[in-house]
């Protein structure tokens, strides 16, 4: 029933190799970025990032020797001065959580790569019929299935998808150290609510 969900979500994210399955969107966030980071990398934020995910910056990522950066994402000028030589990682979201500003994605991801950094984008306003994410030049896809998927208010979940095999595989070792899982129950009712999400998102 997992594996069922995660090749829907697979089919559902142009150019995605695989979806991994988290107990929420926030595990999701978390799992993503534990899976690319390491001791002394630099993670860039978007300003108008969803709460957790700053906290995660401080009382998760910081311990573990991460150090994270915030950044204007309206502000394209600006944002190639933002990165150094131990930046790893660009964490977008669009529209932003509590601000809906809606940033130029494509620009942002093109700069990430060619400054070397991968860029994750929390995509879980959009959704991939929305703003599919790798066609638009991301590396990863963060998407709070607890949302537009479940649709129901009945189920918390979170998925991570990666356009790179190597990436993918890195992100999905990291989950499985973790333990992080789902319920086939829950999968079967992501599965429920992936019949209607294009009428719900419309």
């Amino acid at each position: 029933t997992q594996w069922a969900l995660c090749d829907a979500l697979t089919g559902l994210e142009p150019g995605a190799h695989g979806t991994l399955l988290y107990p929420s969107g926030v595990a999701a966030i978390a799992g993503a970025l534990l899976g690319v980071l390491e001791a002394g990398d630099v993670l860039l934020v978007t300003d108008n990032a969803y709460e957790p995910s700053r906290s995660m910056a401080e009382k998760l990522l910081k311990p573990f020797g991460i150090d994270t950066r915030y950044f204007d994402p309206l502000d394209l000028d600006a944002f190639p001065s933002a990165f150094c030589d131990r930046t790893r990682a660009v964490l977008l979201e669009s529209p932003g959580s509590l601000t809906m500003e809606v940033c130029d994605v494509p620009a942002l991801a093109a700069i990430a790569r060619e400054k070397g950094a991968l860029s994750l984008l929390d995509n879980t306003w959009a959704a991939p019929l929305g703003f599919p994410a790798f066609e638009r030049g991301c590396d990863i896809s963060i998407m709070a299935l607890t949302k537009h998927v479940g649709g129901h208010s009945d189920l918390m979940m979170g998925s991570v998808a990666a356009a790179d095999p190597a990436i993918y595989e890195r992100l999905r070792a990291r989950a499985q150290l973790l333990g992080q899982v789902v319920s086939p129950d829950d999968a079967a009712m992501a599965l429920r609510g992936l019949r209607t999400m294009p009428l719900r998102l419309a």
